[in-house]
C-alpha cells in the first residue's frame, strides 16, 4: 500500500513522483514499469498522476530531462586558478561519476532513455550534448583568448561530440562494475580530449600551447 497522502506544492509534488520514476526506471526495464504502480507509492490517486504526466512515455521523458538537468548542474565545476586544461575537463568528469554513484537509480534511468529512437528522448539527449559542449566550447575559448576561426570550431565541436559519447559509455561502465577506479576513467578521458583536440587542423597556436601544457 501507498503512503498517506501528503500536501505539496504542485512543483514539490512533481519532484518527487520524478525523483520516485527515477528509482524505480532505474531498476526495472522501462516495459515492466506501470503508471499505476508510481501513483500508489507516491500516495496519490492514478488522475493526479495523469494531471502532470499525460502518459507512461511523457513521464519517462520528464524523469530522463530532469536527471539530465541535474547532471548538468553537477558536472558544472567552475576553473580554478591556474587550473590546466586537463585539470578542468578531469575535474568535470569526476564529478559525472560522483553524480553517477550518488544517484545510481538516475542514472540508470538517464541512460536508458539515451540513444532510443524515440524523437523526444533524442531531443533531450541532443540538448544535453548541446549543452556540455558549448560549456567546454568556452573553456577552450577562454584558454585561447578569443573566438577561433567557424571552420575550427566546427571541427572542434564535432570531436566534442564524439568525446562525450567516449565519457558517457566510460562512465556506465563503471555503474556496470563500480571497481573500476574513478582517476583512471577521469584521467583517460581528459587525456582523449586535449589528444583529439590538438589533431584538428587550424587550431590557435594559444590552443595548442594549452593542450601541450596541460599533456605534461
Amino acid at each position: 500500500m501507498g503512503e498517506p497522502r501528503r500536501r505539496l506544492s504542485p512543483d514539490d509534488r512533481r519532484n518527487e513522483l520524478l525523483a520516485l520514476g527515477a528509482e524505480v526506471f532505474g531498476q526495472r526495464p522501462y516495459d515492466e514499469v506501470r503508471i499505476d504502480e508510481i501513483a500508489e507509492r507516491a500516495g496519490v490517486s492514478r488522475a493526479l498522476m495523469y494531471h502532470y504526466f499525460p502518459d507512461k512515455r511523457a513521464f519517462f521523458a520528464a524523469v530522463v530531462r530532469a536527471e539530465g538537468e541535474r547532471l548538468f548542474e553537477a558536472t558544472n565545476t567552475p576553473p580554478e586558478p591556474g587550473q590546466t586544461l586537463f585539470g578542468q575537463v578531469r575535474a568535470g568528469v569526476l564529478a559525472y561519476l560522483q553524480y553517477d554513484e550518488g544517484h545510481p537509480h538516475g542514472a540508470w534511468a538517464a541512460y536508458m532513455g539515451m540513444g532510443r529512437s524515440d524523437p523526444v528522448l533524442r531531443g533531450i539527449e541532443d540538448i544535453d550534448n548541446d549543452r556540455q559542449a558549448n560549456r567546454i566550447i568556452g573553456r577552450i575559448t577562454d584558454a585561447v583568448g578569443g573566438a577561433m576561426g567557424a571552420d575550427v570550431e566546427r571541427d572542434l565541436r564535432a570531436t566534442i561530440y564524439g568525446w562525450l559519447a567516449f565519457t558517457f559509455e566510460m562512465c556506465r561502465q563503471r555503474l556496470l562494475d563500480p571497481s573500476l577506479d574513478a582517476d583512471l576513467i577521469a584521467d583517460l578521458c581528459a587525456h582523449g580530449l586535449l589528444d583529439a583536440v590538438a589533431r584538428v587542423p587550424g587550431i590557435p597556436a594559444a590552443l595548442a600551447e594549452a593542450v601541450a601544457l596541460s599533456a605534461r
